[in-house]
């Protein structure tokens, strides 16, 4: 079970800007989707269409600058997609990226083309993180006039910080068990955690060990974007090098501001955080509607006592 200590005083926090491609309404219309009755897809439920052109794909892994390059593009006047968005209705958006990761990586049904990926990212003219940049090949032949800025750092900081956001979190005890009690959040969230970590990085948890296969998880995945992505539409970027670069790329002048830096770190393990307590309080509220509140407190005892 997760450790909040450390994390404590972000309650309440809120990443700047980071609500503003949230829509209530539309979240709500895709948020009950059944699978198509002719095709058994998801993706052919979706209302969603392409409302404006796809300008820029940010390719590198997680935890290379996505979240400063998300705010980033909205200070430039782009509406990007990361993570993040797709969070914020996991039910659905979850289930959709798992069912393109099934077919890209397992083989199970079509695999996602133009069309697929209008309706779900039809609203955003640029994308960034997992899963996306998961799609090279497909996103960069769906997109061919959209630039592709691969972010990248040194291989050590990385495996750390790794190690001490998405590694830690999935160490936590317990995540199944809660899951199974939280259909909305924690189970769509380890559903999806099983299915894109072993193929992002070869491993859930394991970061920091010498032998990792993190390590060449990252080698290959930016050997092979550099490989597939034509050089002129590709910009190798870390964002300690500011806006100039990313501008010149994009042509956009460069704003009269810092680049936004933005370390979420502490962030992603709070939020995390609250995700496994709410499920547990929902499992304790169900255990005791059924067997009544004093033995689910035994059976909640039980179970803290073997999981801490």
């Amino acid at each position: 079970m997760p450790d909040t200590k450390t994390t404590t005083g972000h309650v309440g926090a809120r990443q700047p800007q980071m609500l503003d491609t949230f829509d209530a309404r539309k979240v709500k219309e895709i948020y009950h989707l059944e699978p198509h009755p002719e095709t058994g897809r998801l993706i052919d439920s979706h209302p969603g269409t392409r409302t404006k052109p796809m300008r820029v794909l940010c390719l590198g892994m997680s935890r290379t600058g996505t979240m400063t390059l998300f705010h980033a593009l909205k200070k430039l006047g782009y509406n990007p997609y990361h993570m993040t968005v797709a969070i914020m209705s996991p039910r659905t958006s979850l289930a959709l990226w798992g069912e393109a990761l099934k077919a890209k990586f397992h083989g199970e049904g079509p695999a996602w083309g133009r069309t697929e990926f209008d309706k779900l990212l039809g609203d955003y003219d640029g994308v960034s993180d997992v899963p996306c940049n998961l799609f090279t090949e497909e996103l960069i032949a769906a997109y061919p006039d959209a630039k592709v800025v691969l972010q990248t750092r040194d291989v050590e900081p990385w495996l750390r910080s790794m190690d001490t956001t998405a590694g830690a979190i999935n160490r936590w005890r317990g995540w199944e068990t809660v899951a199974a009690w939280d259909p909305s959040l924690a189970g769509p969230f380890v559903r999806f955690r099983d299915l894109v970590c072993p193929i992002a990085f070869r491993t859930i948890t394991d970061f920091s060990s010498p032998e990792t296969p993190a390590r060449q998880a990252f080698a290959d995945h930016y050997a092979h974007v550099r490989r597939v992505v034509p050089k002129d539409r590709l910009l190798e970027y870390k964002v300690q090098d500011g806006w100039g670069p990313l501008c010149e790329f994009l042509g956009h002048e460069v704003p009269d501001e810092p680049l936004p830096h933005v370390n979420d770190a502490s962030q992603f393990v709070f939020a995390h955080g609250l995700m496994w307590w709410l499920a547990f309080g929902k499992m304790v509220g169900k255990v005791s509607l059924m067997v009544g509140v004093p033995a689910a407190g035994v059976v909640a005892a039980v179970w803290w006592r073997r999981n801490r």
